[in-house]
């Protein structure tokens, strides 16, 4: 998508012509294979981290594409670094990772003289936001307020599945034992990373799971620590791919691992929890020609200045009132009893003027006596 005030800067989005004054940004490379489907002549200059221009370049060269490590601007994670449009304005933009893998980025966009974030752009789901929350480069940025925030809101009217890791490997072994073979899980090449790193972590399938072909070559663009995955004295039970490349064995269904990169309800929550931004708006994907779902009530409410009137909310009478029923009077306290405060105040003539009285309650105590009559 491109931003509206600054068409310059696109999102996650490689044009299929070359304009030398855009500015590409890539967070993540889920669903990227569609877009390149037919590959561009020229790429335009793409802003991103060491890692995910590795796993790019990789998939492009194979696809025998005209593009060099000279067509991405390589940042640093949680870096701010300084931009100049073809007008002459300077932003200062920023990449930070929502995982520790570094998969998918979110970016922040402000003037170059600081004050309240212009733009937060989050696309995939962010699985670790607290591992930004001790930066504090981060924190300055997002302190001073947000003014958009965009969201994949793809899945944000659908309910949410908490995912144990540690349930999803042991459904995996099950079914593994089951047909008493190995099982292969067949995975789209970027995008399912955080995933196959969460299962291998686990203490069901540690040791057990063994990638395969590109799928480890794009895995190892993001980290080398592959200590979790298939190592001596281990049985492979399963292997991981993003090919057909073993059509005689047992498929294990990619819809019963439940996690996907699309943002779940509650990281979306979590993020409009943090930022509180003026605005929110969803995600123009690709393909979608400019088609974005409205944004969902739960997270209007987080909108800074958030007024339910101002929506058309209609707010009880009863809610705006301080009275309490005896059902709900804690023990030892009578009903709210009402007392009347009559101030005068004295105009500028020097003459009193009485007013009508304020009211203001307040709960009072009763005392307890006992008699001799209870003790027998």
């Amino acid at each position: 998508m491109r931003l509206k005030e600054y068409p310059e800067i696109m999102l996650d989005t490689i044009p299929k012509l070359y304009e030398i004054h855009s500015k590409v940004f890539i967070t993540n490379l889920y669903g990227m294979e569609e877009q390149v489907e037919r590959l561009p002549k020229r790429f335009c200059k793409m802003y991103t981290t060491q890692p995910l221009a590795n796993q790019l370049w990789i998939y492009l060269n194979r696809r025998n594409a005209n593009i060099s490590m000279q067509d991405f601007h390589i940042v640093e994670e949680s870096q701010p670094f300084a931009i100049r449009l073809s007008d002459g304005k300077r932003l200062e933009v920023m990449l930070c990772a929502g995982n520790e893998l570094g998969s998918s980025l979110m970016l922040l966009i402000r003037r170059q003289h600081g004050g309240r974030l212009l733009y937060y752009y989050s696309a995939v789901q962010q699985d670790d936001l607290s591992r930004l929350m001790g930066n504090e480069t981060y924190q300055k940025w997002i302190s001073l307020g947000t003014e958009v925030l965009f969201l994949n809101l793809q899945a944000a009217n659908q309910p949410f599945v908490h995912i144990d890791f540690e349930g999803v490997a042991a459904e995996i072994s099950k079914y593994c034992k089951d047909t008493g073979n190995e099982d292969v899980i067949k995975v789209p090449l970027f995008g399912y990373e955080y995933l196959v790193h969460r299962l291998a972590k686990t203490f069901t399938l540690f040791g057990h799971i063994e990638l395969q072909d590109s799928f480890m070559c794009n895995f190892c663009c993001l980290t080398l620590d592959t200590r979790y995955f298939h190592r001596p004295g281990y049985t492979c039970t399963v292997k991981i791919c993003n090919t057909n490349n073993f059509p005689g064995m047992e498929h294990y269904p990619l819809s019963k691992l439940k996690w996907t990169p699309v943002p779940n309800r509650i990281n979306l929550i979590q993020l409009c929890s943090l930022l509180r931004p003026l605005h929110i708006s969803g995600i123009v994907g690709y393909h979608e020609m400019g088609n974005v779902g409205p944004v969902p009530a739960y997270l209007k409410r987080f909108k800074k200045g958030y007024s339910p009137k101002s929506h058309g909310i209609e707010i009880p009478e009863t809610q705006l009132t301080h009275e309490h029923s005896n059902d709900n009077a804690p023990a030892g306290y009578s009903n709210t009893q009402s007392e009347k405060i009559s101030p005068a105040k004295s105009p500028k003539d020097g003459t009193n003027s009485r007013r009508d009285p304020f009211v203001f309650t307040k709960p009072r105590k009763l005392a307890f006596v006992e008699y001799e009559d209870d003790r027998d």
